[in-house]
């Protein structure tokens, strides 16, 4: 997954916005070759996917502009854990098959805060116009006609958006025809793909609204509709595997596996996670961006590799599910993807 957004933020090497808040806004998920729309999501506001000063490639900047005309510029993005799992309800939608094309996201509000109640607070001192692009967004999906999934929980039924949700609303289920929504906007859920996909993800109603978006229907009782298997995986398991495939003289303190040089990667009960090898455990962010070796690993795991993160003391991390279902597969693609990640810091040049 590569991420593209326009982005205002209120440090100098940024495109400036007027009143300091940070604004992401026409937000795409590029999957594959293809540049086709192939999905949309409404959500609350921008989180915590991070601005990167990578290049965007001629070819890339090519095919950004045919998406808007906007006067701001296009930015690389990290990948965040909704991100991960918007990928994960349109495999569902598509039946499995990996994602070839774009899914674009909207917002209710553009200004970029993973804490809501503060980004509502700065909301209310907003300059900007780009604070809501509803109109643009409207004519964006309607111009991409693409399956649209609605998650922003609550908040559209909140008064200070309700407006706005419900003529989003109108226009998906209505023009658009995404007959999943029940008719009667109160009626309607709206989970957030964070809960819809994850800690969510096995109950009963986000089962339905699964299947509902997946064939397109509110009344599914009868129909079934691809689901991705969940399992529980064990973290030992897929570590005692890992072990199997791997250098041993690379493993220490048990969890922890030096796959190059400066980086480890530890496991836990869930999670895979990157850290920087030579760097003590002090409990926050340490990731030295004045150091262009850090800053490009960091760029290469979350941009490349669609890695989430950074995060206190790591630089990137993913779930075990994003390699597989079961433990054995799972420890082979994680052993693949670090000979890869490996590969590539190599020929980046990058010594740590």
């Amino acid at each position: 997954m590569k991420v593209f957004a326009h982005y205002m933020g209120n440090e100098k090497d940024w495109n400036l916005s007027e009143d300091g808040f940070q604004y992401r806004w026409r937000t795409l998920l590029k999957f594959g070759d293809s540049w086709n729309v192939i999905g949309s999501v409404i959500m609350k506001n921008p989180g915590s996917a991070q601005p990167l000063k990578s290049e965007i490639s001629k070819a890339e900047s090519d095919a950004l502009v045919t998406f808007d005309n906007s006067k701001h510029p296009w930015y690389r993005f990290t990948a965040d854990n909704t991100m991960q799992l918007i990928e994960k309800l349109f495999v569902a939608r598509y039946e499995g098959k990996p994602l070839n094309g774009v899914i674009q996201i909207f917002n209710l509000f553009n200004i970029r805060n993973a804490d809501l109640e503060a980004a509502l607070m700065s909301s209310k001192e907003a300059k900007e116009s780009v604070l809501s692009t509803i109109d643009e967004d409207i004519e964006a999906m309607r111009r991409f006609a693409s399956p649209i999934y609605i998650g922003w929980g609550s908040l559209g039924k909140d008064l200070h958006f309700k407006e706005q949700a419900e003529k989003i609303f109108q226009f998906v289920r209505g023009e658009m025809k995404q007959e999943y929504l029940f008719p009667e906007f109160e009626k309607n859920r709206f989970y957030h793909p964070q809960y819809l996909m994850g800690r969510g993800k096995n109950k009963p109603i986000s089962q339905s609204i699964i299947k509902s978006f997946c064939k397109n229907s509110c009344e599914m009782n009868h129909v079934e509709a691809f689901i991705p298997s969940i399992e529980t995986i064990s973290g030992k398991e897929v570590m005692d595997y890992m072990k199997k495939a791997s250098e041993q003289e690379l493993w220490y303190e048990n969890i922890r596996y030096r796959f190059y040089p400066g980086l480890q990667v530890t496991f836990d009960k869930k999670t895979v996670k990157i850290r920087f090898a030579y760097k003590k455990n002090n409990g926050f962010s340490i990731a030295d961006y004045n150091n262009p070796d850090e800053k490009n690993t960091i760029e290469l795991l979350t941009g490349e590799f669609g890695y989430a993160g950074p995060e206190k003391v790591w630089i990137g991390r993913k779930k075990y599910s994003d390699f597989g279902h079961d433990a054995q597969s799972i420890a082979r693609n994680i052993c693949d993807e670090l000979n890869r990640i490996s590969m590539a810091l190599r020929n980046s040049h990058i010594e740590l």
